[in-house]
């Protein structure tokens, strides 16, 4: 079973360039036709670009494609940002049976929470894993702990 916001993280992706071309084509249009802009409005405008121009390369740079895979006995989680070519290796690859708390703490305002902790059974240690995820459905989220509920 695999769970995964790749298409949303891409369509997003796509929607902030499309942004940022708009941006750039104004800013160059309007360099090109001064005299149309009213003076005291010229930097404003151009602040108020920039400003805009930094908070979308903020947000592509933050963007993180979320791949949940459970295979039976093993899941593997992919985590990666949508420019990056090649082979994506796992970020995260264990047996289902070494899971002892699978929570999502979902945030109205900011990407939702996945916490994952993991028993180690050679070293008796646990480990904690958090992830970023967003663009996920609720169904998505049930699919995932169900998906892990029935294998346990």
């Amino acid at each position: 079973m695999l769970v995964t916001n790749k298409h949303r993280v891409v369509r997003k992706t796509y929607f902030l360039l499309i942004i940022l071309a708009l941006i750039l084509c104004s800013t160059v249009i309007g360099f090109a036709l001064k005299s149309t802009i009213n003076y005291n409005l010229r930097i404003p405008l151009l602040i108020l670009m920039i400003i805009v121009t930094v908070a979308i390369f903020n947000s592509i740079k933050n963007l993180r494609v979320f791949q949940f895979e459970n295979i039976g006995s093993t899941f593997s989680i992919k985590y990666y940002h949508p420019f990056k070519g090649g082979i994506i290796s796992p970020y995260l690859e264990f047996p289902i049976s070494n899971i002892t708390r699978f929570k999502i703490e979902e945030y109205f305002f900011k990407s939702d929470l996945l916490k994952i902790d993991i028993l180690i059974k050679e070293k008796k240690k646990t480990i904690k894993i958090k992830l970023k995820i967003s663009h996920l459905n609720n169904s998505d989220y049930r699919k995932m702990e169900n998906s892990l509920e029935q294998n346990c």
